[in-house]
């Protein structure tokens, strides 16, 4: 696939993927607001969110083998599919009362939409692998997905207010069967030539284990306090429901924004004359000073939070950072992927940065129903710092490499630098 007709399939991948990430970002505020307005508890709300990210551990573990025996176009379409199914489902929830049927049903459906959503992100990742032409599509991929959720955000809190819980799943079923129908006829299939068996989890490189770990100590800093605490604190505030949807959307559409352009900034050259102002960065090198300025934001929460316009500015503070502390992944975890085993590669990166999700969502359930948000930002506090340092050991080993060595000799020791 070359040409234009890479690009067409770039941009079909892009598009169905960021429809499925809009419709998760409704869910996402749909869900803990209508079942904390039931009057279900926040513990309760935690564990569908762990059934949401359980099964999404359980299918970035094989959603690499699923790539390589069965091909990309099918494990796409066949999630989105998934996807479709799942929007479908929450059509009932209100005939199903407030007990333990409605856990069973709603958990059941936040795994089928746990599974479909890792089987889109890891085959869309191993698409832009083959397709990319330079490193900034990879970070227009993953930037635009969070831009799409946070409007989901937005959206959903809109919906809740406006047509109610089963009107906004009427719409996000139709979202999610417009792409289904956008990528099937016309997505492309990719095969990797060399198949692999789950012993070759085992075989990943000592550098993407690290990158993989630092990514789940950053998924842990953010979800810990940003998924589920957040709306329910913003709620108790007295916010109304479109409020806080726009509030929490804010943030994560300026996360989206800001990680393609810090992906070129990182990037960039500057010079004054003979003078260098700016060298390009490795990205290596941005994992752990941009980790430490992140904690910060949690400490601020502590002291800052209860104002509704601090608690503002810090949300989009932290989300501003945090696309700069995200970008380095989406281009490394594609460096580090060998190209004759890429899914594999990148479903165990994806794999291991779901366990930060599911252990954040859970203990963020427990933490904030005995210490409430503080108790959630000293634990994301820690869990970025974490993050940092093994962004320094990643950056280490990478100096070691070929790759490394001739980006420090063209630019660190270059001639010029040296004037």
């Amino acid at each position: 696939m070359e040409g234009k007709h890479t690009q067409q399939q770039l941009h079909i991948v892009s598009w169905a993927y960021w429809l499925s990430t809009f419709c998760e970002g409704a869910t996402r505020i749909l869900i803990p607001l209508y079942f904390y307005s039931l009057g279900m508890k926040v513990t309760k709300i935690a564990f569908l969110f762990v059934c949401y990210e359980l099964c999404g551990l359980l299918a970035n573990m094989s959603s690499g083998f699923v790539l390589n025996r069965g091909g990309y176009k099918r494990t796409f379409l066949g999630a989105l599919f998934l996807h479709t199914l799942a929007s479908a489902g929450y059509l009932f929830v209100p005939w199903l009362g407030v007990g333990m049927m409605l856990l069973v049903w709603v958990g059941m459906l936040r795994a089928m939409r746990g599974v479909a959503k890792e089987l889109l992100k890891t085959t869309s990742s191993a698409y832009i692998k083959h397709l990319q032409t330079n490193h900034l599509q990879s970070h227009w991929l993953l930037g635009g997905k969070d831009s799409a959720k946070g409007i989901g955000l937005l959206a959903g809190g809109v919906m809740l207010s406006l047509i109610g819980f089963v009107g906004a799943f009427g719409f996000l079923t139709i979202a999610s069967l417009v792409a289904l129908i956008m990528a099937g006829g016309r997505v492309g299939d990719v095969r990797e030539q060399k198949t692999v068996s789950f012993q070759q989890f085992s075989h990943v490189e000592t550098r993407m284990k690290l990158l993989a770990a630092a990514r789940a100590l950053l998924y842990a800093g953010r979800d810990m306090w940003l998924v589920l605490a957040l709306p329910i604190y913003l709620s108790n505030m007295g916010i109304s429901k479109v409020n806080v949807g726009a509030i929490l959307a804010a943030g994560l559409i300026t996360f989206g924004l800001i990680q393609p352009i810090s992906g070129w900034w990182v990037k960039q050259r500057w010079t004054l004359g003979a003078y260098t102002i700016k060298d390009p960065w490795l990205y290596e090198r941005v994992l752990f000073v941009s980790c430490v300025a992140l904690a910060g934001v949690p400490i601020m929460m502590l002291f800052y939070g209860q104002s509704l316009l601090a608690a503002i500015i810090l949300i989009v503070l932290y989300n501003v950072i945090s696309g700069l502390a995200t970008a380095p992944h989406n281009d490394l975890q594609m460096r580090f992927a060998q190209s004759n085993r890429a899914s594999i590669d990148i479903a165990f990166y994806k794999t291991i940065s779901q366990l930060g999700k599911i252990g954040a969502v859970f203990l963020s359930g427990l933490l904030y129903q005995h210490w409430g948000l503080e108790g959630c930002l000293w634990v994301s506090f820690f869990s970025l710092l974490l993050s940092g340092i093994l962004g320094i050991w990643v950056a280490v080993l990478s100096k070691r490499t070929p790759q490394a060595q001739r980006f420090l000799k063209k630019y660190v020791y270059s001639p010029q630098k040296t004037r």
